[in-house]
């Protein structure tokens, strides 16, 4: 008995020793780009799996068939989880593609288990790229996501969009704004050719503004929490921000979750009265123009009072479109209100001249 005993013990140790061998020796890949073998994934994930079952059990679902947590959780999923979970009608992103193990795409599937579902979102799955949303998201949002996450599949593109348009945004407690997918428009009707070449007639045709890189901006939670977003529209020159690097990544729905139902844009002498207004005429030929434009931010300045905020700026837009290259001298005003913990544009005037030397 004792000699099995000791027989066993060895081979234990020299599996322990064998295994500190092959770390220590970094033999064992932990690229991304090199999936794991059927055995290793196997394991890996029957841990996932029963480690969440475990802890998800005690959860209380509540009640997620309300419409209005429905929408409020659009926004944070099209905000926070789309670059990496997908959504209706999106191809995979390079986040999406680069991740190992690849995200599952809850626009087809969408998780059973809701305690699962707010677990997950809450807590994060180490070593998978999965976050911890919960150190930053109070229960009642993550709750929202879930709810919305379980409705997406049956969602089309378009229902998608006109969920994410009519919530609240990128909102969980601390004035966030959107955050994420894209779809490009097409050409839209005759007569926007001269769209953003405004007061002057010397601008390239179809020439529009363009918009400036993202960058990071970091605010904090009730709770003391710091949460940094990239192009966070946490107050109004960071809402400008986040409508200009929108529509450089020719994110539609992100331009109008930014903007007010009854937004009233002014350009070149043409109207538009309303955000479906914009969105069905102009908006698809401006997120195809900055595609081939360098903004540059030049000056800007801006105030508020109360719920109000305008932001004026002006930027040198260099690149070509259709082609044609483009040097313009282009100046914005936005006029902003404070609405549902985040602002919303109301008001666009847009106007743009030819360079000099141009």
């Amino acid at each position: 008995m004792k000699s099995t005993l000791a027989i066993v013990a060895l081979t234990l140790l020299a599996v322990v020793l064998l295994g500190a061998l092959v770390v220590a020796s970094g033999a064992l890949s932990v690229a991304a780009d090199e999936p794991h073998s059927s055995m290793v994934f196997g394991i890996l994930d029957t841990a996932r799996e029963r480690s969440i079952e475990a802890r998800a059990d005690d959860i209380q679902v509540p009640a997620l068939d309300d419409a209005g947590m429905v929408r409020r959780g659009a926004g944070n999923y099209d905000a926070m989880c789309a670059k990496c979970h997908l959504a209706p009608g999106m191809e995979p992103t390079e986040l999406s593609a680069g991740l190992s193990p690849t995200p599952p795409n809850l626009a087809k599937d969408a998780p059973v288990d809701a305690a699962e579902a707010f677990w997950v979102v809450k807590h994060g799955i180490k070593a998978t790229g999965m976050p911890a949303w919960g150190r930053h998201m109070e229960d009642q949002y993550i709750w929202d996501v879930v709810a919305f996450v379980r409705k997406l599949p049956s969602l089309s593109a378009e229902q998608y969009r006109a969920e994410v348009t009519a919530s609240g945004g990128h909102s969980h407690g601390g004035g966030e704004s959107a955050d994420h997918h894209h779809e490009e428009g097409e050409d839209h009707e005759e007569g926007t050719a001269d769209h953003h070449s405004h007061d002057t007639d010397q601008s390239p045709a179809g020439s529009e503004h363009a918009h400036s890189e993202s960058a990071e901006t970091t605010h904090f939670h009730a709770d003391g929490a710091k949460h940094t977003h990239t192009a966070l529209a946490s107050g109004p020159v960071g809402a400008a921000k986040a409508l200009h690097d929108a529509m450089s990544a020719g994110d539609a729905a992100r331009v109008q979750n930014l903007l007010d139902p009854k937004v009233l844009i002014l350009e070149g002498g043409n109207v538009e009265r309303s955000l479906k207004e914009y969105a069905a005429h102009h908006l698809p030929a401006d997120l195809k123009f900055m595609k081939g434009v360098t903004y540059k931010l030049e000056r800007q300045t801006g105030d508020s009072s109360g719920d109000f905020a305008w932001v004026a700026s002006e930027a040198a837009l260099s690149g070509s479109s259709d082609g044609k290259p483009v040097a313009l001298v282009s100046t914005e005003t936005l006029v902003l209100k404070h609405v549902g913990g985040s602002w919303k544009v109301v008001h666009i005037h847009w106007s743009s001249k030819a360079a000099k030397g141009r």
